[in-house]
């Protein structure tokens, strides 16, 4: 069964490639500054490889730092939920997708991917972002 968890999920710490804890800082003072009134995080996930460097998900929408869209730069992209068409595990060819540590975030045409850290976080976000597209 999915479970969705009630409180954000702050553990930014991840056993892959490291980013300065500066930058993790500042990455996540601009989501917060980009916070609506009424709007509120479910979670905050940080990738551990190039992609989405940082996801938060909110009540309203997705919020990442990601660098998959634009080259070698960031971005802080905002995509509303109408605009997710689908949530995945990602799997390389000899890995199991119950034992995946990927999630796929496809919006429109552009897939997203964030690896976690360990199955139970993507399991986590992924029923997560799944709620809001089923539930809300």
């Amino acid at each position: 069964m999915a479970r969705v968890p009630m409180s954000p999920a702050m553990d930014l710490t991840c056993a892959g490639v490291q980013t300065p804890a500066t930058d993790d800082r500042t990455d996540l003072g601009v989501i917060y500054d980009s916070l609506f009134d009424g709007e509120a995080l479910d979670g905050i996930y940080r990738g551990c490889e190039t992609g989405v460097r940082l996801l938060a998900v909110t009540n309203r929408r997705l919020l990442m730092v990601e660098t998959t869209s634009c080259d070698d730069r960031r971005a802080l992209t905002s995509v509303p939920y109408a605009r997710v068409t689908s949530v995945s595990y990602l799997a390389t060819a000899g890995e199991s997708v119950a034992s995946s540590t990927t999630v796929g975030i496809r919006v429109l045409y552009t897939l997203y991917e964030l690896g976690c850290k360990a199955e139970d976080q993507a399991r986590e976000l992924h029923d997560l972002i799944t709620w809001h597209l089923v539930c809300t």
